[in-house]
């Protein structure tokens, strides 16, 4: 075989086994998105009662935080909670959303407040949901950039337990970078 046969062969097996192809990708500045916590339907065995309301918890690498107490809609059978957590966040980092409830004893008495149980949570990756990102003109806030409401499954130990409904806003999302159009196996030679 002669020698250019060969450096023409081998760059068919590379492309075979790594495309060589620019790529998109997100710029790694931290950024404020806001978590827009609308409602969560649990499933039977979730363990929850009309006395352990359950909250919904937001954890960044950084930060934490948590809603009010949800509010029990027999009609549609979710817990609703229509608040938004604002945090600051990176396109390259994960976040979990935890549904938990207090727990309490009644001893006629008193009431004693127990540490709150995970019901379950979901870890979403913000980079998955920057291209759902959409323009929405907002006549006081301006220009924001929010995504429809989406339904993560929560899972407890491999178990689906309910379903969280939330949407993502933002003002400023980060701005899409090129990897560029020289491939990474530097074969053009």
């Amino acid at each position: 075989m002669k020698p250019y046969q060969q450096k023409h062969n081998y760059r068919a097996q590379c492309s075979e086994l790594m495309p060589c192809r620019a790529g998109i990708t997100w710029g790694g500045k931290p950024f404020k998105l806001s978590f827009c916590i609308q409602s969560c339907a649990l499933e039977e065995g979730a363990e929850v009662s009309a006395s352990s309301k359950p909250f919904v918890t937001v954890n960044t690498v950084s930060k934490q935080k948590q809603t009010e107490l949800g509010d029990w809609h027999q009609e549609d059978g979710r817990w609703w909670f229509r608040e938004t957590l604002t945090m600051e966040v990176t396109p390259d980092e994960e976040v979990c959303i935890s549904v938990s409830c207090n727990q309490q004893v009644d001893l006629l008495v008193a009431a004693l407040s127990l540490a709150s149980k995970c019901v379950g949570e979901v870890c979403v990756p913000v980079a998955s949901v920057l291209p759902q990102l959409q323009v929405e003109d907002r006549d006081v806030e301006g220009m924001i950039y929010a995504t429809p409401n989406i339904g993560f499954d929560v899972l407890k130990e491999g178990v689906k337990t309910g379903r969280a409904y939330l949407s993502f806003e933002t003002k400023n999302p980060p701005a899409k970078q090129s990897l560029g159009g020289e491939s990474w196996c530097a074969l053009n030679n």
